[in-house]
C-alpha cells in the first residue's frame, strides 16, 4: 500500500471515531450547555461548532467542491450565540460526513493527497 492510501485510511478511522464520540458528548448536553461560555471572550459549545461548520465550508465545499463561499466568521464567535441541541447535533454530523466523504473519495484517488487544487484560487487568510 502506498504512503498515501495510509494516511487516507488511517484518517477516515480517525474522523470515523471522532465523529462518533463527539455526537454522543453533543447528545448528552442540555440547550443551556451548548450556549453557555464562562465569559464574554470565551466561545461556548455553539460558537465552536459553528466555527468547525465554517472551517469544513471553507475548508472543504469550497475548495474541492465550488460551493460558493457563504461563511460568516464574525457570527461564529459572536457572543451569546443561539443554538438548539438539535442544531449543534446536525451541524457537527454534517461536519463530519463531509470531511468522510472526501476522504473516502480520496482513497479512491490518493493521488489527489498530493495535488494542489487550491493554487489558483486566492489567499483567504493572512500568513505571518
Amino acid at each position: 500500500m502506498e504512503i498515501e492510501l495510509e494516511v487516507i485510511q488511517s484518517m477516515l478511522v480517525k474522523f470515523k471515531s471522532e465523529g462518533k464520540w463527539t455526537l454522543q458528548a453533543i447528545s448528552q448536553l442540555s440547550e443551556e450547555d451548548i450556549t453557555w461560555s464562562p465569559n464574554q471572550e470565551s466561545n461556548s459549545i455553539a460558537n465552536l461548532v459553528a466555527h468547525i461548520r465554517g472551517c469544513v465550508h471553507s475548508r472543504i465545499e469550497t475548495i474541492f467542491y465550488d460551493i460558493a463561499d457563504s461563511r460568516d466568521r464574525d457570527k461564529e464567535f459572536e457572543y451569546g450565540l443561539k443554538m438548539s441541541i438539535e442544531e449543534a447535533y446536525n451541524m457537527t454530523k454534517e461536519s463530519f460526513d463531509i470531511i468522510i466523504q472526501y476522504l473516502e473519495h480520496l482513497s479512491f484517488n490518493p493521488n489527489l493527497l498530493l495535488s494542489q487544487p487550491f493554487t489558483n484560487r486566492p489567499l483567504l487568510y493572512s500568513v505571518k
